[in-house]
């Protein structure tokens, strides 16, 4: 037969048809009917690597952890793509109530073009779609889509204990978690590098409706696009007898002790939505930061992203770091920060180039709203025409910041039409109500310091107005330079 010819060889390819027989060969012919038959026939076999060619809708009996799990020792790379765009493949978990994958044991998953990963449902640590634990996940095509991880953590996909998750192209849409990272929850040293792609229409009630970065793992950005997710969509929900707060991070959620590295590629249109104004709910469109987790955006787009209350494109309680030519614009805050806001001790965002243009607040702090006890510090980039509805149409400033280069200019009022309104994303739930932003005030000082704000001017160049509550507020180290010139 065609499988005892290749017996010998380093690959192998194995057909999986919906009308298959597990008791056939594998051949285009005579495909086989299960997954897990699939991988009966190369475990412990002489090949590097086996391709899995599936075609129709396949559901088959669950395994322990999943519909399929690719578990244990002697398995080569595994390989699954849909046999082409006319007779595309889908593992639909649908009603079987399990995930639809499970990787573990330093198994290497690969996803290929023409198969969607469908109907997974799980909760706990979640991956309703794919989990990978101890193991690797590489994506090049296809697609994980209407995957629900309920009460659990990933709707898409979870990578945990130390997995590694490398997406090369494909789409990960319309995944739902009630919890935390509707697309894709990287957590437990696991790691997740995103080249290309797009991960779009994906929900989390509470954060991180595109990625949600858990302890001690990392998420590098390095192209692809993150966008039209959501987070958040209802009341304040309990848990375990606590309230907790939902809609943070529509884009990406960045937890303690982990890392968002973004070097290129766009976080665009996604919102962070709520009902309510406590807990920091309805909070970073783009990018939400927790206390110690870090964020550095080199390059790219973090744009046209919306938040219900705070920090249209980002909002940070960590730290957060922009180089290079990174671009931050467009975005929306009803209430603060139509760019960035910065809140609590923990809070510091450096700003050593690239641009903050064009951003909203119908409340204070076009640009940048800088808290009490949080800082900010320029040292290079552009801050231009960003608008405040009531305070501040570059920065508000509650906190501490430093000056030292840069140019901040023409940040003031235009018309409505010239500024970005946020879209409704294309996500089936929640529903998303409407943000109503009252018109910018054209006689908004440029930079406000409030009762508790404090500011060092030691260079760059600053157009428009700064108010004032005291003269001790400001510092300008420029007019002291200035001075000593004139003694010498």
């Amino acid at each position: 037969s065609d499988i005892i010819k290749i017996m010998n060889t380093e690959e192998i390819t194995l057909y999986i048809d919906e009308n298959g027989d597990d008791s056939n060969s594998g051949t285009r012919d005579d495909p086989l009917w299960s997954v897990a038959m699939a991988l009966n026939r190369v475990r412990k076999r002489a090949y590097k690597a086996a391709c899995f060619v599936i075609s129709g809708s396949v559901t088959e009996v669950a395994a322990q952890k999943a519909m399929i799990d690719i578990t244990g020792d002697g398995l080569p790379i595994i390989l699954l793509r849909g046999e082409s765009a006319e007779r595309p493949g889908i593992l639909n978990a649908k009603g079987l109530e399990k995930r639809v994958i499970y990787v573990a044991d330093d198994n290497t998953l690969c996803i290929e073009g023409h198969i969607a990963i469908r109907g997974g449902v799980t909760q706990g640590l979640g991956g309703a779609g794919i989990a990978v634990e101890g193991a690797t996940l590489i994506m090049k095509g296809g697609e994980i889509s209407d995957n629900d991880a309920r009460f659990g953590m990933g709707g898409g996909v979870y990578v945990g204990r130390d997995g590694k998750f490398v997406m090369l192209g494909g789409a990960i849409t319309r995944n739902h978690t009630k919890l935390h990272g509707g697309g894709v929850f990287p957590d437990d040293g696991g790691k997740f590098t995103l080249f290309d792609g797009t991960i779009s229409g994906n929900t989390a009630f509470v954060s991180g409706a595109g990625v949600f970065v858990g302890l001690d793992s990392e998420f590098k950005m390095l192209g692809g696009c993150i966008e039209k997710n959501m987070a958040g969509g209802q009341d304040g929900m309990m848990l375990a007898g606590m309230s907790i707060p939902c809609g943070q991070g529509g884009g990406v959620y960045v937890c303690q002790n982990a890392l968002f590295e973004m070097e290129d590629g766009k976080i665009i249109k996604n919102r962070a939505i709520a009902a309510g104004r406590n807990d920091h709910a309805g909070s970073g469109g783009g990018v939400f930061v927790e206390k110690g987790g870090v964020c550095c955006i080199a390059q790219g787009s973090l744009a046209q992203n919306g938040a219900m209350n705070w920090g249209g494109g980002l909002y940070s309680q960590g730290h957060f770091t922009v180089t290079a030519e990174c671009i931050i614009e467009n975005n929306v805050a009803r209430l603060g920060g139509g760019g960035i806001y910065i809140t609590q001790e923990w809070g510091i965002c450096e700003m050593k180039g690239g641009f903050l243009l064009n951003n909203y607040t119908g409340g204070k702090g076009g640009a940048v709203h800088v808290t009490e006890n949080a800082t900010f510090i320029l040292e290079h980039g552009f801050i231009t025409r960003n608008h405040a509805g009531e305070l501040g149409h570059a920065f508000l400033i509650n906190g501490k910041a430093a000056i030292n280069g840069g140019l901040i200019f023409n940040n003031k009022y235009l018309p409505e039409n010239e500024f970005y309104q946020h879209p409704e994303p294309e996500a089936p739930e929640p529903e998303a109500p409407d943000v109503e932003l009252p018109e910018a005030d054209e006689d908004v000082p440029a930079l406000v310091l409030e009762e508790g704000g404090k500011l060092i001017i030691r260079g760059g160049e600053i157009e428009g107005k700064i108010a004032l509550k005291s003269k001790t507020q400001l510092v300008d180290l420029r007019e002291q330079k200035t001075v000593n010139r004139q003694e010498e």
